[in-house]
């Protein structure tokens, strides 16, 4: 690789690092050849000489300027995540807000990054409580239907919550602008919102409609309220990020126009240089001000390219502001510390190896003995990790055997899956045991506690007396979490099959709707509520002309 750097130019770019064709660091330089002979240096750091004994290739890419060669490292960290570059993790999963792009549009809450999404937001929760609250004033749909295939209005608008783009009873004009008041307040810009709605209270007013000017008005008051209630009360004029970095945990507010946005938390094992780097380097929204606690290096080139003031706090709300984030900081760092201790004290208690990263909840749901299903959640360094979360539909058990669904969920994800370091059921000594012999018999081992419900006892699968821990106590929370998680998955898995079920036995109860025609209804409609809005022509298409006119009257359409 030495004498490949002979050959390197003396410019701006970017040099990766591979080692098996995987890239293990990303690096950027205002010249390229001087920076690359500097890791081959004997002065060279631990972690240069590190990246060079792995390394086995090296590749630069030349750029015409040093922003160009930011965003680039930016963009290829963010991607590939080398193992020796700082890398900034998200604490949880953010939501995003998407419009889609049908000729009326409607709004989707996606935890995926994707163009032209807005945010990213605090919670889940916080996106819904703002979709309630506008919902009702700007009336857009929040059903995925084909509109050309409906022609009446469904409930939703005689609850005054949709407008009826499905029958016409908005134009596409106004339909558009509503979307942009959508936008803009999502963006935190509530003062187009609040402005439309006052206009729509005068004219209701002027025209004596005054049970709907009466029905804006309360509406406007909810929405002022919730701005008003979200812990800081601001200017409309303020819009800023603030950051806060400390114990290896960052956190970023996000306020504009005035509204606390969103309150994010990562964690990095870098300074503000790097969190400047990956958060807004990955083409992130740039506000007018980013505020930080203290000066770093790098600080007035990041104002330059980004084309922003980076600056330290000074006035009464840059300060105020500050103060939340580093106290939500404390908190992270304080709940992180105790997660750790918790985990400490279950290797403890249960004889573990080591603090267990991994730890894997399984429950059954079923109702009566039907339709029985399983989860299974992972919780990784104590807290859930989602994308390993899985859920099983269980076949052969018609009555209520939850042994027999253990040894068949056991079996059948540790077959395939590796063990976690603590695996909990949702069970007494019975379960417990069951579980036990079913992975002897896929012949692998794990250590295995049960939760019994009664009273929070942690049982063992050997002559080990239960374990009563008093409620309070950090291991228990992160047993009972666990247990708590891997029941709501389960149920809530069990549920949908449930309703699934209903709608099959009302298209049951009609006549001439035997399971092929079922089955494809369903795929052709989706639901029961699906099959009422079609028109009669989509549905003749499916089943018949005669199956068809049954169909409409049986479900009471006409």
């Amino acid at each position: 690789m030495v004498e490949k750097i002979k050959d390197i130019p003396d410019s701006p770019g970017i040099y990766i690092f591979r080692s098996k064709g995987k890239i293990i660091y990303v690096g950027k330089a205002k010249n390229l050849k001087k920076r690359l002979f500097s890791y081959f240096s004997s002065r060279s750091s631990e972690k240069a000489k590190r990246i060079v004994l792995e390394a086995d290739k090296l590749e630069y890419i030349m750029v015409s300027n040093e922003r160009e060669a930011l965003l680039l490292e930016a963009n290829l960290i963010y991607t590939h995540k080398p193992k020796f570059n700082v890398l900034l993790k998200d604490t949880r999963v953010y939501p995003y807000v998407t419009f889609t792009k049908d000729e009326f549009p409607y709004i989707e809450i996606t935890h995926d990054k994707i163009p032209g999404a807005i945010g990213p937001f605090t919670s889940v929760n916080f996106l819904r409580t703002l979709l309630e609250i506008i919902q009702p004033i700007l009336q857009i749909r929040n059903c995925n239907y084909d509109l050309s295939k409906v022609k009446r209005p469904c409930i939703e608008y005689g609850m005054k919550r949709c407008s009826a783009p499905c029958a016409g009873f908005i134009s596409k004009f106004e339909y558009a602008r509503r979307i942009d008041l959508a936008r803009s307040f999502f963006t935190g810009n509530s003062k187009k919102l609040k402005k439309w709605i006052e206009e729509r209270i005068f004219v209701y007013s002027k025209m004596e409609m005054f049970e709907s000017a009466l029905r804006l008005k309360k509406m406007y008051e909810k929405l002022e309220w919730f701005l008003q209630d979200q812990g800081v009360e601001l200017p409309e004029s303020v819009s800023l990020d603030v950051i806060a970095i400390e114990s290896g945990i960052a956190v970023l507010l996000k306020v504009r126009n005035g509204m606390m946005l969103a309150k994010l938390e990562f964690e990095i094992n870098g300074n503000y240089d790097d969190f400047m780097k990956l958060y807004y380097g990955h083409e992130e929204e740039i506000v007018e001000r980013i505020i930080v606690k203290k000066r770093f290096k790098g600080m007035a080139e990041w104002s330059k390219m980004l084309s922003t003031k980076v600056k330290i706090a000074d006035d009464e709300i840059e300060k105020h502001l500050l103060s939340i984030a580093y106290k939500n900081l404390q908190d992270h760092v304080k709940s992180a510390e105790f997660t750790n201790k918790s985990l400490k004290r279950l290797q403890s208690l249960l004889s573990l190896n080591a603090p267990p990263k991994f730890i894997e909840g399984i429950d059954i749901s079923h109702t009566h003995g039907n339709l029985t299903v399983a989860s299974v959640v992972t919780f990784e360094d104590g807290k859930p990790n989602k994308k390993f979360y899985r859920k099983y539909k269980l076949s052969n058990i018609s009555k209520i055997d939850d042994f027999e669904s253990m040894r068949q969920v056991v079996r059948r994800r540790y077959s395939k899956h590796p063990l976690p370091d603590l695996l909990l059921i949702d069970g007494g000594k019975g379960q417990v045991n069951a579980v036990k012999d079913a992975l002897e018999e896929i012949r692998v081992e794990a250590k295995i506690v049960g939760l019994a419900k009664e009273d929070e006892r942690i049982v063992f699968p050997d002559e080990r007396s239960d374990l009563h821990l008093k409620i309070d106590d950090g291991a228990l929370r992160i047993l009972i979490a666990v247990r708590d998680e891997s029941h709501r998955f389960a149920t809530s898995y069990h549920y949908s099959l449930r309703d699934k079920e209903m709608i099959k036995s009302e298209l049951d109860s009609i006549r001439g709707i035997g399971q092929k025609r079922k089955k494809a209804l369903l795929k052709k409609f989706k639901s029961v509520n699906g099959i009422k809005k079609a028109p009669f022509e989509d549905i003749k298409k499916v089943v018949g002309e005669k199956i068809a006119q049954k169909l409409i009257q049986d479900l009471g359409k006409i």
